[in-house]
């Protein structure tokens, strides 16, 4: 058996070290088209950011008008009511804040914090099918048509989905380098990414399971070391470890003195939540079928049959990953279709598992069959790839000027022009609102109470907002306009105790149509 020869001289040291670092062409090559693929997403993500209407239809007045709150002051699950974790609004503040705390600036920190996702969809395909399969997972997130809509909406699904790639990806570089200094901050990175993603939004516990399988096969690697070096084996996953736990604590430590808030509006509200709309819940699967049955899911399959074939057991957290993120949207109540994006980076990390990450090499070192296999298994996964990629830039042609037609739909567009002039007339820049139309005061430039920046129809229907919380809200010196527009409100249960109140106390200023009201303090 060939033995290795230990350089015993500085310059042949140096030599090793030199080869070792050497950059190929191929290495080259990756890094443009990466670059390539790095310049796509950016304008794909930059392009109609700021067209003037609400992406999803409710959730991104909410969450503007929380980080206007923020910006005036106020605090979460203090003044302001929030019902998702705190990282989500606190990763977008800074850029929020620093480029002129407007609606463009606010979907900016999404469209950035999607391109992290973009690296962990990379390294992880990188990691496990090598370059062809981390540019092939680089491309097929780029151009998935729900991450992209996710990366230009004022949501909280595109950073949890972006720290958990970035996690997954980390947990597999560690679990190929689990020893040394790589090995300590692999398993730094993916813990800390982690609790960057739970504590966006609650789905990111999925990113959980993929993670902790990999930990609990290298505790059985460690088990099956000798025990003197056990201890020693162990200090990459005792700090991954510490860094979840430490960054978490870290998060929710400013929040100590509103943690029972936090709790109610992360975990009862949703609770109830659940409770309130469970007749809903079987209408879950048929929402799911289209991704399910989508392409990607097809090319999900076919890579996770490939790698079963192959025993590539790296596989398993990637199938375990999409299994429970498939069981936590199921279980979601209510579910809505921007939910379904979570799907994505699961389907994309199996359907590259079909890849051979050297198949040229492979050929040439047998003839024999099994060779011959797996080149052809890879052709046609990358047959099938560059399908999927083709599917995606169509659904994205159509996918900007549906964007740019909706935000200029005659009929909405007119009376939300009347009734933003209205407001930002009657109301000076210090008073607050009270509304169940967030995103149209936005657009006046104008706030809302901050315990009231959500009237969302879940938040009427458990409960959490009642007639004589509006009537004390509304009695504060500092809010001088009521707007009912969307008719949430109108939805409370005994809305007429408020409807009352307001009657003796503000006058009616302007009456569009069907409920829609602008009344302002006597």
């Amino acid at each position: 058996m060939a033995t290795r020869t230990i350089p015993t001289t500085t310059e042949e040291k140096g030599r090793e070290k030199r080869t070792r670092f050497r950059v190929s062409f191929y290495d080259v090559l990756t890094l443009l088209v990466g670059l390539l693929f790095a310049g796509i997403a950016l304008w794909t993500r930059l392009y109609t950011l700021g067209l003037p209407f609400d992406r999803d239809g409710y959730d991104e007045g909410v969450y503007w008008q929380s980080l206007r709150s923020m910006g005036s002051g106020y605090h979460l699950y203090q003044q302001i009511f929030y019902s998702q974790p705190p990282f989500f609004l606190l990763s977008l503040y800074p850029t929020y804040m620093l480029f002129g705390q407007t609606l463009w600036s606010a979907r900016l920190g999404v469209a950035l914090l999607s391109l992290l996702g973009l690296v962990g969809a990379f390294l992880l395909g990188y990691t496990l099918r090598g370059r062809l399969g981390g540019l092939a997972a680089l491309l097929l997130l780029v151009l998935d048509p729900r991450y992209v809509q996710q990366s230009q909406t004022l949501q909280a699904e595109t950073p949890f989905i972006a720290f958990s790639l970035l996690s997954v990806a980390t947990a597999y570089l560690w679990w190929k380098h689990p020893d040394g200094k790589r090995g300590l901050v692999y398993a730094a990175l993916a813990g800390a990414t982690l609790s960057f993603s739970i504590l966006c939004k609650l789905f990111g516990l999925a990113t959980l399971v993929p993670i902790s399988l990999l930990f609990l096969a290298h505790l059985y690697r460690i088990l099956r070391q000798e025990q003197a070096t056990r201890l020693l084996a162990a200090r990459s996953l005792l700090l991954g470890v510490a860094a979840f736990l430490l960054v978490s604590i870290a998060l929710l430590v400013p929040f100590a003195s509103s943690f029972e808030q936090l709790l109610q509006g992360v975990i009862s509200f949703h609770t109830a939540a659940s409770s309130a709309y469970a007749s809903t819940k079987s209408g879950n699967f048929p929402l799911m079928r289209h991704a399910l049955l989508s392409l990607l899911a097809l090319a999900a399959l076919y890579g996770a049959t490939v790698a079963l074939l192959r025993r590539d057991w790296l596989v398993l957290p990637l199938i375990a990953w999409f299994g429970t993120t498939a069981l936590l949207l199921w279980q979601q109540v209510p579910l809505f279709s921007h939910h379904l994006v979570a799907l994505s980076p699961p389907l994309v990390a199996l359907a590259i598992m079909s890849i051979d990450s050297s198949p040229l090499a492979s050929l040439r070192a047998s003839k024999q069959a099994r060779a011959l296999f797996s080149t052809y298994v890879t052709v046609l996964a990358v047959l099938l790839l560059v399908l999927l990629t083709f599917n995606n830039a169509v659904a994205l042609q159509h996918y900007y000027p549906n964007q740019v037609q909706q935000s200029s739909a005659l009929p909405i567009a007119v009376w939300d022009v009347n009734v933003e002039r209205d407001v930002q007339r009657v109301t000076a820049p210090n008073q607050l609102v009270i509304t169940d139309a967030q995103f149209l005061v936005g657009l006046a430039n104008r706030d809302t109470d901050p315990l009231l920046v959500d009237t969302s129809n879940v938040r009427v229907s458990t409960g959490y907002l009642t007639p004589q919380m509006l009537i004390t809200e509304a009695s504060k010196p500092s809010v001088h306009t009521v707007l009912f527009y969307t008719g949430r409100l109108l939805r409370i249960k005994n809305i007429a105790l408020f409807y009352s109140w307001l009657k003796q106390h503000f006058h009616l200023i302007q009456k569009y149509y069907q409920g829609k009201e602008l009344w302002t303090k006597i």
